[in-house]
Formats: structure tokens, sequence, C-alpha cells
């Protein structure tokens, strides 16, 4: 895995998908109201700025700082087909495929606000 990748994407939306590539469609609900992030033993859902008001920075990798006060979720999530994938929710745009070594990834997201966030910080740390 690279240790740091950052793209700019206009999320239909408003929700990106973090999963498996091939991912088994057992998507967790994403409400932007109440949670920005979700997630559940294989997908994490994103609550982001809607394309239509513009793009969104993200960030991945393993070598990537997470504040403290940014820290919107830890946890973990099963990569049986060891290739990570970040897409728009219903997965017809791929933003980025990641190599992953392990079957589960460990995962923590930073968000610059928690409401319609435009910068998203991924760390992944393969177990």
């Amino acid at each position: 895995m690279k240790q740091v990748d950052e793209f700019l994407a206009n999320v239909p939306w408003g929700i990106l998908k973090i999963e498996a590539v091939g991912g088994d469609g057992d998507i967790p609900d994403a409400d932007p109201d109440r949670r920005p992030v979700s997630a559940n033993e294989t997908c994490v859902t994103v609550t982001v700025l809607h394309g239509d008001f513009g793009q969104v920075r993200v960030r991945i990798g393993s070598d990537v700082a997470l504040e403290e006060d940014t820290l919107a979720f830890s946890g973990s999530i099963l990569c049986p087909t060891r290739m990570l994938e970040i897409s728009d929710i219903v997965g017809d745009t791929s933003y980025l495929q990641l190599p992953i070594s392990a079957d589960r990834v460990e995962i923590g997201i930073g968000l610059d606000r928690s409401e319609m966030a435009e910068v998203v910080t991924i760390r992944l740390q393969e177990r």
C-alpha cells in the first residue's frame, strides 16, 4: 500500500463508500443528520459535501495524521479480496483502489466538520 494518496472528487449523493472490491453489497445506512460515518463488518460509509456543491478532498494512507478532535470513526472491516476500494455510494465511480496485504484493515476517519465534510482523512492499518 502506498504511504499517502490524495484525490479530489465530486461525490454524487454526498456519500463515500469504503469496502473490498466486489463487496458483498451489505452497505450500512448513511445518516447525515445523526452520524457522519456508519459501518458494519464489510463496509464504511462517510457523508460528505454533495457533488452538486463542490469537491471533497480525500487523503488516504498508513502515514496520515488524525487529530483527536477530527476523529469521526475508528474500527475495522473485512477485506477478503485484499483490494480496498473507495467509491460513491452506488459504486458507479471508483475513486481509488488500494492493495491490502491482510484480510482485515483498521480504518480511522477524520473529518474537517461533521456535516458536509470537505476534507476526509483516512488512515489504514493492515491487521
